[in-house]
């Protein structure tokens, strides 16, 4: 991994922190039932969509940047001419499918029916995402991941911008109806319909950004075609190649996508169904998994630039710093990661009542039982991305089937008692089983042996010690001040108590500060407690 690659995978962090952003806005503009709506439909197009181009950027990037070393560039045109008449066949079959089966999926499958116009709407999405998808593997091909990295972000402030518009204009005819039949579920529902057509308009806006830049690269393309060897694969020879080289990681996105879909199909048979399932499963989508979602993607974006120092010391063949680097990767990540899911489960009541005031109280029990996830998702991301980096796809992929099963066994065992908690609590056992055999896998790749004390047990006490800061402000406070106020107070006060604790106990190391982000500072503060001579 270059840094070219790593700076497009943060602006994708950025992108998905903007995803959960637009979540969170949109769910406010729909209510519990009408973000629970849209989430439902937007699981039934991306199950479609991963099968059809999950992964297929980066498979056809990689053989078309392949043949380019090669001079082969008869044969990239070739290819890219291949992959994108299948994918435009297999996009259209996949959204014809859906749209046809939009009413089974939305009132059997998922027993939300109200669902069913959204999912109906969102149906092109498998088309227009697989073409966007076809035009990034391009640009990759080329070397360059400015044109995918833009496109992510702009695919976010367009759906962001649409769905403000759509979602109060059919929101309310949507009220109109609702008064007139006498039935609220049709606000949620044309809300959410509002949702899916901004978010298909800005996927096409997405394209014809990346047709633009394209068409304005197409000129060394032609020059390039009549330099190059004229030899070039047959149509099905493309298409077969890019399948095989993609279907790891699309098997892998398919099985990490999978507990999603799974709980919610529990949920709706063995738990509670109809209208408190809709509103539960509103508030975890657009209250819980935004929180742990925006947090986990900053601590993602943190870790990124070290995964790419590895990789550098690696072609340096420096294979033992290579380790030390690998081992400060994981300890900022839990750094990170223990700080902010102790910080958001005692302070869950504050964050609560500026997320959702009216069902603070839920909001509440969700993020306490469920913080943990920030760090499991954040450092699980790391160890997957590093070993799929190092070209060991079967480990991650074995690593996630094992995480799904332990996600189901838990989600069945507790859903009866539990209701949507135990989508919470199969969330963590998923985090913690796919945390631990990556982790596993990713040290013995490296053949590290963990570091228990320094990159796990001080920082966990540390954690702690900032967990009773919080809380013994929260008793102090509370009562006196805001939320947003109290939530400032305790989170520079317990930063600073937690930040203090590990460098008075020496937990980083000089080496280990030249590769983390924010070493610096954090060197900085150390010679000013005098812990670094």
């Amino acid at each position: 991994m270059n840094q070219t690659e790593v700076k497009r995978r943060q602006a994708e962090a950025f992108a998905d922190i903007l995803m959960f952003v637009t979540i969170y806005v949109m769910g406010r503009l729909t209510g519990d039932k009408g973000i629970a709506y849209t989430a439902v439909a937007v699981q039934g197009c991306g199950i479609i969509w991963i099968a059809v181009s999950g992964s297929l950027s980066d498979a056809l990037g990689r053989l078309l940047r392949n043949r380019k070393n090669k001079g082969q560039y008869k044969n990239m045109a070739k290819m890219r001419g291949s992959v994108m008449l299948f994918q435009l066949i297999l996009g259209a079959a996949g959204s014809l499918i859906l749209a046809g089966l939009s009413g089974v999926v939305a009132d059997k499958l998922f027993r939300i029916p109200y669902s069913g116009l959204i999912l109906l709407a969102l149906a092109p999405m498998v088309l227009l995402r697989t073409v966007s998808a076809v035009l990034a593997g391009y640009f990759q091909g080329e070397g360059a991941e400015f044109p995918r990295a833009l496109a992510g972000i702009l695919r976010q402030v367009f759906s962001l911008g649409f769905g403000i518009l759509f979602c109060s204009l059919l929101g309310g005819y949507g009220e109109k109806v609702s008064s007139l039949l006498r039935q609220e579920n049709f606000t949620g529902m044309y809300s959410g319909l509002g949702i899916a057509l901004a978010l298909d308009l800005a996927e096409l806006f997405v394209i014809l950004f990346l047709m633009l830049i394209y068409k304005g690269s197409r000129r060394f393309d032609r020059k390039a075609k009549q330099e190059g060897m004229y030899t070039a694969d047959s149509l099905w020879d493309s298409v077969r190649h890019v399948h095989n080289a993609r279907w790891p990681q699309f098997a892998t996105a398919l099985l990490v996508f999978f507990p999603l879909v799974a709980g919610l199909l529990v949920c709706g048979r063995n738990g509670d169904s109809g209208e408190r399932l809709t509103v539960e499963y509103g508030r975890y989508v657009g209250k819980y998994l935004v929180v742990c979602g925006i947090l986990a993607e900053l601590i993602i974006a943190a870790i990124l630039p070290v995964i790419g120092r590895i990789f550098q010391c690696f072609k340096r063949e420096e294979n033992r710093f290579a380790r030390t680097v690998f081992q400060s990767g994981v300890h900022i990540g839990l750094v990170h990661g223990i700080f902010l899911s102790v910080f958001v489960a005692v302070m869950g009541e504050q964050l609560a009542d500026l997320l959702c005031r009216e069902n603070a109280r839920a909001v509440t029990r969700l993020l306490q039982w469920g913080s943990g996830m920030i760090a499991l998702a954040a450092l699980s991301w790391y160890f997957c991305r590093l070993l799929q980096a190092l070209g060991k796809k079967y480990p991650v992929l074995l690593a996630v089937c094992a995480a799904d099963l332990f996600f189901i066994i838990i989600v069945m065992a507790t859903v009866g008692k539990s209701g949507i908690m135990s989508l919470v609590y199969g969330g963590l056992a998923f985090g913690l089983a796919l945390c631990v055999l990556s982790g596993v896998f990713a040290y013995r790749q490296l053949r590290v042996q963990p570091d228990w004390l320094s990159v796990f047990v001080v920082p966990l006490g540390s954690g702690v010690g900032a967990g009773l800061v919080c809380l013994l402000i929260q008793k102090l406070l509370a009562s006196h001040l805001g939320s947003l106020a109290v939530l400032v107070i305790a989170f520079a006060v317990a930063g600073l108590v937690y930040w203090t604790a590990l460098l008075l106990l020496r937990n980083f190391r000089e080496q280990e500060l030249e590769v983390i982000p924010g070493g610096r500072l954090i060197g900085m503060l150390g010679q000013l407690l005098r812990v670094f001579s």
